[in-house]
């Protein structure tokens, strides 16, 4: 290969390099790191009742759909046998607020106002608030087809308690739900799109209760109850309330993203996972890692030598590469690294290693026929390629099945030994055969000795 070649090729992997690391070090990004490694919270859902593994799939895949909405570290959201959805979330402190967003059913009703009691009022003491079972399915939904009796706390701190008629219509006529400012009262409101099939039951609904109140009620929680103005035809409406912004985007995000197909314990198993010991656990990965690497390191100079220098400056680009990716992805991408990962970066380096292995013995093979190092370089490159190519081939069509099909922290193992795969390919082509080549064209290591062949060397020192 021409010496102009083999320079280019390795300024083109100094620019990939610079390309990476510029943004890292100017906007000072991090690792994205999992629960695992980070801590966080996770939560275990039970369902109430009967499940179904079908019911538990659906609900793992609304459940992951808020909680990436949500904009949280990558979520592991998967379903655990019929009963069960186990959510972890690396990073967030918030328990409350999870277990409102992934648990809700987000049960939006629409009922009728048949009777508002202020507490003045004489029935005010003996009128029953309505009490949700939740641990009781049949009697849960049931209040459905029920009248009920919920309380509003008002501003002014006044609670009252409203008389609600039998459900309408429910949150399923919903289409779009989104947080915009409410400019009339302050704070925050939800304007809602319905899907075109509900549009006119809805029309048809406020044209039957005109000049009264419709009640829209969340998870048997009153939210607001105005009263119909005039009838509502273009399948639009909103939800007021004394809502944050928080809030209100909350509440947009669960409409919008559609009910659980069942009902779930209100009351989770959450856990704390400690940061203290997902630091101990990076601290052991990164060793383990480092002892790894420089024991490749020592068995490619012991045997291959001078050769083996190559290798370990290949190493090194391998390993830049893989943490600048690793940075950029859990930063552009919310993907997270976990101990898992770690090890499929752990098992990358043997990989890294391997092609170096297969490169120098087909060089000394050549060698040991009377070839020069300079000579061999290239016919040795064109042998290797071929084997390096199948067995990276190989390892990445396991790694994207494993992805594909596994769950949970498989997918973070996965994922770095498919990368890992690719940039062995992309290192190989790019440096370790230009920077053996460039070598090869130096007097002082053109010699058998020097790339661990010696006297093995059929034809001499050429």
């Amino acid at each position: 290969m021409r010496t102009g070649r083999s320079v280019g090729m390795l300024i083109l992997v100094a620019v990939v390099l610079l390309g990476i690391y510029v943004p890292i070090f100017l906007k000072g990004y991090k690792p994205r790191m999992g629960l695992d490694l980070e801590g966080g919270i996770s939560v275990t859902l039970q369902a109430l009742g009967e499940g179904g593994t079908d019911k538990m799939e659906k609900a793992a895949e609304i459940v992951r759909n808020r909680v990436n909405a949500l904009g949280l570290t990558e979520p592991v959201v998967a379903a655990q046998g019929s009963n069960r959805v186990l959510v972890q979330i690396p990073g967030e402190q918030d328990p409350d607020r999870v277990k409102k967003i992934i648990g809700s059913t987000a049960q939006l009703q629409f009922r009728e106002v048949l009777e508002i009691i202020y507490p003045e009022n004489e029935n005010y003491q003996q009128t029953e608030v309505t009490r949700v079972n939740y641990e009781d399915p049949e009697a849960y939904k049931a209040l459905e087809s029920q009248e009920i009796v919920l309380t509003k706390t008002m501003d002014e701190g006044q609670v009252l308690k409203l008389r609600l008629g039998p459900t309408r219509l429910t949150g399923d006529i919903i289409k779009t739900a989104d947080a915009t400012v409410d400019e009339q009262r302050g704070g925050y409101k939800i304007n809602f799109t319905l899907t075109p099939e509900a549009a006119p039951k809805f029309s048809e609904l406020t044209a039957e209760l005109k000049g009264k109140q419709l009640a829209i009620v969340l998870d048997y929680e009153l939210k607001s109850f105005p009263t119909v103005q005039e009838q509502i035809a273009d399948g639009r409406g909103e939800i007021t309330g004394n809502f944050s912004r928080e809030e209100a985007r909350d509440l947009a995000l669960v409409l919008k993203m559609g009910a659980l197909p069942v009902e779930f314990d209100p009351n989770p198993l959450v856990e704390n996972v400690s940061a203290s010991l997902g630091r101990d656990s990076l601290r052991r990965g990164l060793i383990a890692g480092l002892v790894g690497l420089v024991l490749v390191a020592v068995y490619m100079l012991v045997v291959y030598r001078l050769l083996g220098i190559v290798t370990c400056l290949a190493l090194g680009i391998f390993g830049l590469l893989m943490f600048g990716i690793i940075v950029l992805l859990g930063q552009f991408l919310h993907w997270s690294l976990t101990m898992a990962g770690i090890a499929g970066v752990v098992v990358s380096i043997g990989i890294s290693a391997d092609s170096s292995v297969v490169f120098f013995e087909r060089l000394k093979e050549e060698v040991r026929e009377g070839k020069t190092v300079r000579s061999s370089v290239e016919r040795a490159y064109k042998s290797a390629f071929r084997t390096i190519i199948a067995a990276d081939a190989a390892t990445f069509i396991t790694a994207f099945i494993l992805w594909v099909l596994a769950m949970g922290s498989v997918k973070g193992f996965a994922f770095t030994l498919g990368i890992a795969t690719l940039l062995d390919v992309f290192i190989f082509f790019f440096f370790t055969r230009n920077a053996a080549s460039l070598l090869s064209r130096l007097k002082a290591f053109n010699k058998p000795r020097l790339v661990g062949v010696g006297r093995e060397a059929l034809g001499g020192e050429a």
